[in-house]
């Protein structure tokens, strides 16, 4: 359908407990406003009209401040129970950690959260209001404590543009699974601002399409930009991002496949476009939607001015509120797209074409309708035409979770959730054709353990599949690169403390101990290391780590040999990740850990035989352990244990049965 609704934001309140520069509402103070805002019930009904001709819309509850709704709980439980995908645009302050677990246990699907810079002193003069730069990152740290998926949202303005990849980074390490840039049009409180120039806009495109080429882990996108669909094409014709490959949220979506609606009822295209369309308080929502003149102008633009004459025109289509906002029409060209049509003929979106030969598997079909409608034709295309380069006339999930680790790497398009479990996931998790290889290749003995290590973080990622990138981030275990800078006097004050201890210890504790002072500053809702965090994570070292009953138990049924390095790795770690107490569930983790750490070192080590001549390989690789007399000790006392425990009448171990013992020999002999 030509005009089907993707997305709609329904500005909940005016009131807000900030005074942002930009904000496009001219939002009133939390003691104003909010007697004509719509009520519960009416807005539970619009969320059942919507629903009632399709759950695949996205709906973002924002505002004002969304959070000062007391039935905004109330709101996304409703949405959530009706199939909706629905989100909360919030500017963090209130996001305590009492709301980060209602707003969960009510559905919400994630939380899009503003930071308009990596300075505090910049952020809270940009949003009014002295420090709601550590109350945003504060409920950022909520939501990621809590596995609430979050978005970062920057408005870039002439004035941080300077921190577009500084925000970058931090959007990335701070675990954000999008972060969208915003491109203000001034109205409301922002009209009073100096908007970001045409040349400097073209330059920040070009650097997010160049950034999310070389990003992996973090989804980046303009918003308000449609430019940005011309310049991913200039970038590369077959970018997954432009209509061109099918990506039907590419341009302007302002009426045709996105509308707003105001906290008294009205529809409009967009914030920036003030124009009502109607009041739901008096027409149903998809009359209003369907029968709106200008939402018809939109959907078949006769764009005037070089807009009209834009090769682009079908792929980007300008912005159609700025030329409204300098008063003029809003067929007008953009004036702040500094392109000149080169007279090309007009790239044309992707059709829809006809399959052909090639059907689609159950279980991938219902993989295809679990993916968001604005992506669904670019899917199909890339699906039916892989299949075809194979020479095969069947798509199945295979071929998607294929086509998910070569296109988009770790952030293929996650799932709706499914209408009637609620579930994003099926069970077993996809495998990647590198990721099975990679598996096929360890020792048999371990692949089973391996498999469900790496399907628990896949799906407490949220991703569809298990790919070699995960694979590989999981062998690698903790990487000695920091991700906050560090102050020079941090770092020569954890090399002085760290040299109070063995070479041999400082070696592997010396990364733990830079996570952890990370971690620290994190906490502190810092962007560099100080020594205050290098004392803090050194001196508290293990304290204040509590054991549950059943770990502790698990603990001391270990070999007494063993125990007591067990129990103390198990605190470290504890200590690492702030746990205040240690539970069976954690101790698996660090199990798992530990068996990618021992993946890592049999691959290294070349081990074709599973046999006590492991020791003298490990000497032979790792010089620390020729004269090392207590690590040789500590082996002894190993093979003593497990020899002491062999059963000569079954002809095996007691610790491991004769069949389990071979079938891992002979897979170490394997090539």
């Amino acid at each position: 359908m030509d005009n089907e609704l993707f997305l709609i934001a329904i500005n909940l309140t005016r009131r807000c407990n900030l005074a942002c520069s930009h904000c496009y509402m001219d939002a009133e103070t939390r003691s104003a406003g909010g007697s004509e805002e719509l009520g519960t019930e009416e807005v539970k009904k619009l969320l059942d009209e919507i629903a009632s001709r399709s759950n695949e819309t996205m709906v973002v509850l924002t505002g004002g401040e969304p959070l000062l709704r007391r039935d905004l709980e109330t709101l996304v439980a409703h949405g959530n129970q009706l199939g909706l995908s629905i989100v909360v645009g919030t500017n963090g302050v209130l996001l305590n950690e009492t709301r980060v677990h209602s707003l969960k246990a009510a559905g919400a699907l994630g939380m899009g959260i503003s930071l308009d810079s990596l300075d505090p002193e910049s952020h809270d003069s940009f949003r009014g209001c002295p420090g709601s730069w550590e109350k945003t990152l504060a409920g950022m740290d909520y939501c990621r404590k809590h596995g609430l998926p979050f978005q970062v949202h920057f408005s870039v303005t002439e004035h941080n543009a300077h921190e577009v990849q500084s925000m970058i980074d931090f959007a990335a390490a701070s675990d954000a699974h999008v972060l969208n840039i915003f491109f203000l049009v001034c109205t409301g409180r922002g009209e009073s601002m100096s908007d970001i120039s045409p040349a400097r806009y073209e330059q920040v495109l070009k650097q997010l399409v160049e950034a999310q080429e070389n990003t992996r882990d973090l989804i980046i996108r303009a918003r308000c930009a449609p430019h940005y669909k011309r310049v991913a094409y200039e970038h590369d014709p077959e970018s997954t991002l432009t209509r061109a490959q099918g990506y039907e949220g590419g341009g302007c979506l302002a009426g045709t496949h996105y509308c707003r609606i105001t906290p008294e009822g009205a529809v409009t295209a967009c914030p920036y476009i003030p124009d009502e369309e109607g009041s739901i308080r008096h027409r149903g929502f998809w009359e209003i939607w369907d029968q709106s003149p200008s939402f018809g102008r939109l959907r078949n633009p006769e764009l005037k001015g070089k807009c009209g004459k834009c090769e682009y025109q079908k792929l980007c289509g300008g912005c159609r509120a700025r030329p409204l906002a300098l008063g003029g029409d809003i067929m007008d060209a953009d004036p702040w797209c500094g392109y000149r049509p080169s007279g090309k003929p007009i790239i044309q979106p992707l059709a829809e074409q006809e399959a052909g030969n090639i059907e689609w598997s159950e279980q991938a079909s219902q993989r295809l309708q679990r993916i968001p409608g604005f992506l669904r034709k670019m899917v199909r295309k890339r699906a039916e035409s892989h299949v075809q380069e194979l020479g095969e006339s069947t798509v199945t999930v295979e071929h998607l979770s294929t086509l998910a680790a070569n296109r988009f790497g770790d952030n293929f398009p996650m799932q709706r959730p499914d209408a009637d479990t609620g579930e994003t996931s099926a069970r077993t998790l996809a495998w990647t054709a590198e990721a099975k290889t990679w598996l096929n290749e360890l020792p048999g003995f371990l692949r089973e353990g391996i498999t469900t290590v790496a399907e628990d973080v896949a799906r407490n990622e949220g991703r569809l599949e298990v790919n070699i990138k995960l694979l590989q981030r999981l062998e690698e275990g903790n990487s000695n690169e920091c991700k906050l800078p560090w102050e020079d006097s941090a770092d020569a004050l954890l090399d002085k403390l760290l040299q109070k201890r063995s070479p041999q210890a400082a070696m592997f504790v010396k990364p733990s101990m830079q996570a952890a002072a990370e971690r620290e500053a994190k906490r502190r809702r810092a962007i560099v290391v100080t020594e205050e965090d290098v004392e803090k994570v050194f001196h508290t070292d293990l304290a204040g780590v509590n054991w549950s009953t059943e770990a502790l138990k698990r603990v001391e049924s270990a070999p007494d040999f063993i125990r007591a390095g067990i129990k103390k790795a198990a605190e470290f770690s504890a200590r690492r990740e702030g746990l205040e107490l240690i539970t069976p569930e954690d101790l698996t983790r660090f199990r798992n850990r530990a068996m990618m750490k021992a993946v890592r070192r049999m691959k290294g080590f070349g081990m074709q035989e599973l046999n006590f001549n492991a020791f003298d390989i490990a000497k032979q690789k790792v010089p620390r352990l020729k004269e090392n007399e207590q690590a040789q000790k500590r082996f002894s006392e190993i093979q003593h244990y497990v020899e002491s425990r062999q059963d000569p009448e079954n002809g095996g171990l007691g610790l491991l049965d004769r069949g389990l013992l071979d079938k891992m020999k002979a897979e170490l002999k394997k090539k």
